[in-house]
């Protein structure tokens, strides 16, 4: 659904410029490559959901011709797609838009025929101009004939012919106005498709070559058995990549077992979980009893990382049954059940867009329970929230194989929630070594280290509220007031939704605060754009180019043909220089995070803000990264502004802590004091 939201988003933006630019017809024609890549790669009912939403769009925006516009694009991309993901060619398309266009014009003609005013008002429109036309005829071989000239004559008797011929297949046309209907729609759609399917065709096969890897796949049909599942020798590498992304791997997972799933950033941890819910080895075999059943009663359900992207009802209660098939009938008695299971208790009438991140993973996790799953896949849920919300979701996660006999897979980079689990999975390197897990700690303290540079971020009772002067309007920061100096280091800290994120954003100039004021070196941030490099809690979002070496050497503002300066950037992040050809999308999430520090660090920033830059990385690498950011910060004067709930290594890089609470600032730390006595 996200994807269907974006493309359908891309296609009304084409839509809509092609109604308002004049002569802008063309883009009309790029709207069809978003729908043909929905078409591609997903079920069709995805495209519908994109049709439907990006027409409303589009009709809100352009009225009709717009919406009439998203509509040809998704016939055209829907056709195409469709065609090209089952392998078929020409011919395919010929006789789908053969059929297609006897369709549209059976429609037209029984609307023609039950519009009777208006089919005669058409009908005098084109008598007319027909008769306009043989008339202006007439008019010039009535000229020619004037001169007198015999030749001229001859010419003027042929133009004569000609119009009256003009009347007469007019007349005859109209009389027989159903076949005239249904034959120029025939026509003009296989035209078009035609004419589409040629020029997307060739684009789609370009866009092979970006494959979405980490799609999950479409369950195959026959009933679900994901358990037992034997893995023997089981590896995968994907399309277009020199290296494997899993090694191959021999293990099982029997129903009522918690196994964790670790290893070292790229070790092919998510690569391992698309295998387990349904993707297709390059190499090895899997063996199951049944089908994958991804997302069917009694199959296979995932619980992602980031749990906005599986969490789609606008009440608690409405996502927990959110998509399930009609068979499957879940009373309130058992969504609250579940929801007091995962800690939900009380909260079915609640507005999911006002939960906190842990609150959200819980919902996913009530999701999934609801279609009584066998197997049930965690990957990495407990990265991206508080203390608090880990434990919370330890505790969930820990009984669910006894209270409902499922097999639980989880991926973790964490020591305590392995030691929870029946059986560990390693996937580093070493099989013969425990891999080096994450620990947790508690805030740390403040070092006494008084700032002594100069001031370059200023917060004066700042405070900003989404959604300002509407019923809707959430309120993220109040009267926050603090400054960072040159060469400081900063830690803000607090829970899920405590507005974190809104702050950072803020220093960097990219939100402009409701009330307060915000100056980097004396002027307003949100005048400045760029001049505080920021890295964004959702690294994906910040990799904007295909390959990792172009993306560096974008961000840092050098050519990606400097192979030494891209490999010493990947190097200063402690990644091999072997990745820099690599596609973003083969990258583990680690990874990309490491792939954005190294491209703002080649900009050598005045400041730099990381905004949960410790989640998804395993032990080794959040100490090196935490190491080169306290050598930049010491001998080169980088000023560090952190955003963590992963405290551990934090002392020497910030000395300074500030705390936050449901948006107001409780602390700010420049002494000495224990961080846990002024909180």
């Amino acid at each position: 659904m996200a994807q269907a939201a974006v493309m359908a988003a891309l296609c009304a933006a084409c839509a809509v410029i092609a109604i308002v630019v004049p002569f802008g017809q063309v883009f009309s024609l790029l709207g069809t490559v978003p729908m043909g890549l929905l078409a591609y790669r997903y079920r069709i009912r995805v495209l519908i959901a994109a049709t439907v939403a990006g027409g409303m769009i589009t009709f809100l925006v352009a009225g009709l011709g717009g919406f009439m516009t998203v509509l040809n694009c998704a016939y055209i991309g829907g056709l195409t797609g469709i065609i090209k993901r089952k392998g078929r060619g020409w011919p395919t398309m010929l006789v789908a838009s053969l059929l297609a266009g006897a369709a549209f014009g059976a429609f037209a003609v029984g609307a023609l025929a039950v519009l009777s005013r208006l089919r005669h008002l058409i009908f005098e429109t084109i008598t007319a101009n027909a008769e306009g036309s043989g008339r202006f005829v007439d008019y010039l071989a009535d000229t020619l004939r004037g001169t007198g000239m015999p030749q001229l004559g001859q010419m003027a008797d042929q133009l004569h012919l000609s119009a009256d011929l003009v009347r007469d297949l007019t007349a005859t046309a109209l009389r027989y106005w159903p076949l005239l209907v249904g034959g120029y729609a025939i026509l003009a759609i296989m035209g078009v498709s035609a004419v589409g399917f040629w020029a997307l065709s060739k684009v789609l096969e370009w866009l092979r070559g970006i494959p979405d890897v980490h799609k999950l796949e479409t369950a195959p049909p026959g009933p679900a058995g994901p358990l037992p599942v034997r893995l023997r020798d089981t590896g995968f590498r994907y399309p277009y990549a020199d290296h494997d992304a899993l090694r191959p791997v021999s293990l099982a997972v029997d129903a009522g077992e918690h196994v964790a799933v670790v290893g070292a950033n790229g070790s092919g941890k998510t690569t391992l979980m698309l295998i387990l819910a349904g993707r297709p080895p390059t190499t090895g075999t899997v063996e199951r009893p049944g089908a994958v059943g991804l997302g069917e009663v009694g199959g296979t359900a995932v619980v992602l990382q980031h749990p906005e992207t599986q969490v789609l009802g606008s009440r608690v209660a409405d996502d927990v049954v959110w998509g399930l098939p009609p068979e499957r009938t879940v009373g309130p008695d058992v969504i609250d059940r579940l929801l007091d299971e995962v800690g939900l208790a009380g909260m079915g009438q609640r507005d999911t867009g006002g939960l906190s991140g842990g609150e959200l993973q819980r919902l996913a996790i009530a999701g999934a329970l609801a279609r009584d799953p066998a197997l049930l896949i965690a990957d990495e849920v407990t990265s991206m929230v508080d203390q608090a919300g880990r434990d919370a979701l330890r505790d969930v996660l820990s009984g669910l194989t006894d209270r409902h006999g499922l097999g639980l897979v989880q991926i973790t980079h964490y020591t305590n929630e392995a030691e929870a689990a029946d059986r560990v999975v390693n996937l580093s390197d070493s099989l013969d070594n425990v891999p080096e897990m994450v620990a947790t700690a508690a805030v740390p303290r403040a070092t006494g280290q008084r700032p002594t540079g100069a001031t370059i971020i200023e917060l004066n009772r700042v405070g900003h509220t989404y959604g300002a002067g509407t019923p809707w309007a959430k309120t993220a920061l109040r009267d926050i007031t603090f400054s960072v100096h040159e060469g400081d280091g900063v830690l803000i800290h607090g829970g899920n939704g405590c507005g974190k994120s809104t702050l950072a954003w803020i220093m960097a100039g990219l939100i402009t605060p409701s009330t307060g004021s915000c100056l980097v070196a004396g002027r307003p941030a949100d005048e400045q754009v760029g001049t505080v490099a920021v890295a964004f809690q959702a690294a994906r979002l910040q990799l904007l180019r295909p390959r990792v070496d172009l993306d560096v050497a974008a961000a840092a503002g050098f050519s990606p043909r400097d192979s030494p300066r891209v490999a010493a950037a990947l190097a200063a992040v402690g990644l091999d220089a072997s990745l820099a050809r690599r596609r973003i999308d083969q990258l583990s999430g680690g990874q990309m995070r490491r792939v954005v520090l190294a491209g703002l660090l080649g900009r050598r920033p005045r400041v730099l803000i990381l905004d949960e830059p410790l989640a998804g990385l395993d032990a080794s690498s959040q100490r090196n990264l935490l190491r080169l950011l306290a050598d930049l910060r010491r001998d080169t004067g980088l000023t560090v502004v952190v955003i963590s709930h992963d405290f551990l290594g934090l002392e020497e890089l910030c000395p300074r802590i500030v705390h936050l609470d449901a948006g107001a600032q409780l602390l700010q730390a420049p002494a000495s004091t224990p961080a846990k006595e002024l909180s």
